[in-house]
């Protein structure tokens, strides 16, 4: 029984050390989850973000391809009339 006694304030301080750990055990699994929440939303944030810049550059990539398209369609219509006025003047000086 002596022994036993002996022992007593080796596992009482034991059972505090191990409760101390299991405490800051939860502790950081919460952090943990904090952080991954933040991540996750900050993640989700930039991902919003970035599509919303996509959509705005598509908008603005398109816009520009019309009015290529739009001055390729008068430098077309252009050279056909240069060109069709040019086969008259042959045909004249025939």
């Amino acid at each position: 029984m002596v022994k036993l006694l002996e022992q007593t304030p080796v596992i009482i301080v034991m059972g505090v050390a191990l409760y101390v750990l299991w405490k800051d055990k939860i502790e950081t699994k919460k952090e943990m989850q904090e952080e991954r929440q933040n991540y996750i939303q900050q993640t989700t944030d930039l991902t919003i973000k970035h599509s919303e810049e996509l959509k705005q550059l598509n908008t603005y990539i398109r816009e520009r391809d019309l009015e290529t398209l739009e001055a390729l369609e008068q430098v077309t219509s252009a050279v056909v009339s240069i060109k069709l006025m040019l086969e008259n003047k042959l045909r004249l000086l025939d």
